[in-house]
């Protein structure tokens, strides 16, 4: 569904007016981990589908819902506790641009909203480093 993808792209356009300074916003994963702090956009999917009314003719209003994961990487040489805080950090970046994303500016976006988060910490050779993602809940209403 395009309301899916216009969603997630939205809501790339309100991380790029709050990710702080020094971290690495793309809409999809460079490959590249040389980066202290980097953001970025992964799977986007259409979970459910659903009829809401039922009407005569082509078109029928449907009830989208939907998923995009927002991915970030924290990397801090000798301190896993300011890698996870880090994390933490940019978990609220994502939920405060889920707040800022324009509703009226996606065609039939009612909610966009963090539904769950996961936080990985390791510490390793090279440093620590937190793993975070995000998945973000996209809720609207088309006609197909």
């Amino acid at each position: 569904m395009p309301l899916i993808f216009e969603a997630k792209v939205a809501l790339f356009d309100a991380l790029k007016g709050l990710v702080p300074t020094g971290v690495q916003l793309t809409f999809a994963e460079t490959g590249q981990s040389d980066r202290r702090q980097q953001i970025w956009l992964g799977a986007t999917t259409d979970e459910e589908l659903e009829p809401v009314a039922m009407r005569a003719g082509p078109s029928k209003p449907t009830s989208v819902t939907g998923y995009v994961e927002a991915h970030a990487v924290v990397i801090a040489p000798g301190d896993p506790i300011g890698a996870e805080r880090g994390a933490y950090v940019l978990r609220d970046v994502v939920a405060d641009a889920c707040r800022a994303v324009d509703r009226a500016s996606v065609a039939g976006l009612l909610d966009l909203r963090p539904e769950s988060s996961n936080v990985e910490t390791a510490e390793t050779t090279d440093g620590a480093y937190s793993a975070l993602t995000v998945r973000v809940r996209v809720r609207g209403r088309t006609t197909t």
